[in-house]
């Protein structure tokens, strides 16, 4: 078996009736169900869908239903029926209303052949990854941000130790049984891009390469091995032309259009609401009802939305409500309301030279006012990244974001008191560290690296931030963020350095804000070499470096050869870790920074060695040696057995010789995959040679 057997729902089905449990919005879960409100409301409202049908305006970015064209192409069959015939049984929690409760199997039949008939939209199709690393998708998964939202796994061990399980407070995000609904590339290709088929932004975009989509699949549904090719496909399913006119019928009638983007002849007009009593809000609703199994806290905030004449919703209130239905909130505090609970805190990691700044994402608090409206809204549809540091993602929510920096905004507005003009020559020497207050040797400065730890880009300041937030910022940091590492070099708004612009603090900071916009050079104090400069180029013969590096880590020893194919070497595990093709390293951070980060090489065409899947004795990592030409041989011992992993460049790939004792067992090797691998025949014992090819 590749896949583990899981759990299906069958047996459940058949003995379950169509109560459920109760729908699971989880803003409404974590803030409102102690006590109903019409906040509450009007949060579960808008996140049941249904504003969708009815003309009750909740201000909220709609939650629509996944795009449904294609979904026989993309999900499994069976598990497709058995949502239509109780979507709370199929996936615990589901938002989708029991609609074919009272329908006959065979009219579901017809709905399923309906759906099937509705092929995919046009347009590039992703191509996941042939291989997979489910324990690499393991790390990925308790680390990007997917726990913020989404029970961790009890058999994960964060950096800092297991949280306890009284520290979990916030409600997770149930999974359906994710193998009876997805195959592995079908799950691998929604992860890439989930707004595709799902446009409201209630699952946001994580910024994944196709490996990593694959792995978190491979983790997600338990995937043994590392050949995504050998994993059970998607089995086809053919629609037949009488059941595919049934379905329509029934999919009109039960005016699945309100939710779900369908053709025309299927599209459902808007249902005035007469009485906020019975109807869909009843335990028992009538036939041809949606049924919710709406517990007695959901139904009294609905009733409690439903009950006002008027409703009106300010500022304040749409930008809370907005980062509850979006689960922002799991990740943001803003006004001391949200942010991970104790327990997920465990799994939020970054840069830990920053403190809790260098792990946590910012609050919210004051957003409309901190950040430029045009920065904000690309920020929240992907784009403007200013802290690399953090692990956890900032991920895309699509058109669901579209009005929100204008909501922050209005929500946040004050009026300021207008900064005085700023001088660019005093900025620059203030923002430096000759006889400025240093700033560059904690902040980097566009391409430059910061002097010291590695903290947000400061060049970005004058587009990302307003002025007068700025300025109430530096005055006082931790009044924003307790616990920041940044100090303040205005302390009860007086300036520690008087010496320039005569220490007015205003003056000051503005002259900051103006250097930052004017993009006019770089604060004094970094050295006269650029990171460009220090680009290891091997020409006559390799280059060894050794660094820190991403997805090696601290042992990391790199071997860069004339011919363009380079290698990664891990001297913790003794073990090669990856190939590249093309420029080799830079340098400069690894010579400079005290603080020095975890690099790339210098291309994104790599290919990895595959994980051990099996225990194995322990690598002694002793060294390497180098040959007259530079050629780097590397040394270990298992079991006390000597063996020796020499690397030498050829054309367009790596020639690789590995040699122990003749007396001894010879040691496991593997190979980078995606690589075209040749051995060579040896007549020595204790001897054996590959040729890696790039493809």
């Amino acid at each position: 078996m590749i896949l583990r057997s899981l759990p299906g729902l069958a047996a459940l089905l058949l003995a379950a009736s169509w109560a459920q449990a109760e729908p699971f919005v989880v803003g409404f879960t974590r803030f409102h169900a102690a006590a109903p409100s019409i906040a509450g409301g009007r949060l579960l409202f808008n996140e049941l869908g249904c504003v969708n049908c009815h003309d009750t305006p909740t201000g909220l970015p709609t939650r629509s239903g996944p795009d449904i064209q294609g979904v026989t192409e993309r999900l499994q069959a069976d598990w497709v029926r058995q949502f239509l015939a109780s979507p709370g049984i199929a996936h615990p929690g589901s938002t989708m209303p029991s609609l074919f409760f009272e329908t006959a199997s065979s009219d579901i039949e017809a709905v399923l052949h309906y759906l099937g008939s509705l092929k995919t939209k046009p347009g590039p199709k992703p191509k996941p990854s042939a291989h997979v690393n489910s324990e690499r998708g393991r790390l990925l998964f308790h680390s990007i941000g997917c726990v913020a939202c989404h029970a961790p796994s009890k058999a994960f061990q964060p950096e800092g130790g297991s949280p306890k399980d009284s520290e979990f407070t916030h409600p997770s995000i149930r999974f359906p049984d994710l193998s009876q609904k997805f195959t592995l590339s079908g799950l691998s290709s929604f992860l890439l891009d989930p707004l595709k088929t799902r446009p409201d932004g209630r699952m946001p975009r994580f910024l994944l390469e196709e490996s990593d989509a694959m792995d978190i699949a491979g983790y997600l549904l338990a995937f043994e091995g590392s050949d995504a090719k050998k994993a059970p496909d998607l089995k086809p399913f053919v629609s037949t032309t009488e059941l595919t006119a049934r379905g329509a019928e029934i999919v009109a009638a039960s005016r699945c259009a309100a939710c779900h983007e369908l053709p025309k002849n299927a599209s459902a007009k808007t249902v005035a609401l007469k009485s906020t009593a019975g109807g869909c809000l009843s335990p028992s609703p009538g036939p041809g009802l949606p049924r919710y199994s709406l517990n007695s806290s959901q139904r009294a905030a609905l009733e409690s939305f439903l009950k006002q004449t008027e409703h009106p919703l300010s500022a304040g209130d749409s930008a809370a409500l907005t980062l509850q239905a979006l689960n922002c909130s799991a990740c943001h505090e803003r006004d001391g309301i949200g942010g991970p609970d104790a327990a997920r805190k465990a799994y939020f990691s970054g840069d830990h030279n920053l403190g809790d700044t260098g792990r946590y994402p910012p609050p919210l608090t004051g957003a409309g006012r901190k950040l430029q409206p045009e920065w904000l809204t690309a920020l929240l549809q992907g784009s403007n990244r200013v802290r690399p540091y953090l692990k956890t993602q900032m991920p895309s929510y699509g058109k669901a974001t579209e009005p929100l920096a204008r909501t922050l905004a209005q929500a946040d507005h004050r009026v300021e008191k207008p900064l005085p003009g700023g001088d660019d020559t005093a900025g620059r020497k203030l923002l430096g560290t000759q006889g400025g207050l240093g700033c560059i040797t904690c902040h980097r400065w566009g391409d430059k690296a910061a002097l010291g730890i590695q903290a947000l880009d400061l060049s970005n300041l004058g587009q990302r931030l307003q002025p007068a937030w700025l300025a109430q910022y530096l005055v006082d940091p931790s009044s924003y963020r307790p616990g920041t590492l940044m100090p303040s070099f205005w302390p009860l708004g007086r300036a520690s350095n008087q010496e320039i612009l005569g220490g007015d603090t205003a003056h000051q900071i503005s002259s900051i804000y103006a250097f930052a916009k004017s993009a006019n050079g770089e604060p004094d104090g970094f050295p006269e070499t650029s990171g460009g400069q220090f680009e290891l180029v091997p020409k006559d013969r390799p280059i060894l470096q050794r660094t820190f590096l991403e997805g090696v880590g601290t042992h990391a020893i790199l071997a860069g050869f004339p011919t363009g194919v380079h290698l990664a070497y891990d001297g913790k595990t003794g073990r090669p870790a990856f190939l590249w093709k093309g420029r080799f390293f830079d340098a400069y951070n690894t010579w400079f920074s005290r603080f020095a980060p975890f690099e790339k090489p210098l291309s994104d065409s790599i290919v990895h060695w595959p994980i051990s899947e099996k225990s194995e004795p322990p690598v002694v990592f002793e060294g390497y040696k180098l040959d007259k030409a530079g050629v780097p041989s590397f040394l270990y011992s298992i079991s006390g057995v000597p063996i020796e992993d020499r690397f030498e460049g050829t054309d367009n790939g790596l020639k690789r010789q590995i040699s122990w004792p003749t007396a001894a067992q010879a040691p496991t090797i593997t190979h980078p995959l995606n690589v075209e691998i040749s051995e060579e025949s040896s007549s020595k014992l204790g001897n054996r040679r590959f040729t890696y090819l790039w493809k």
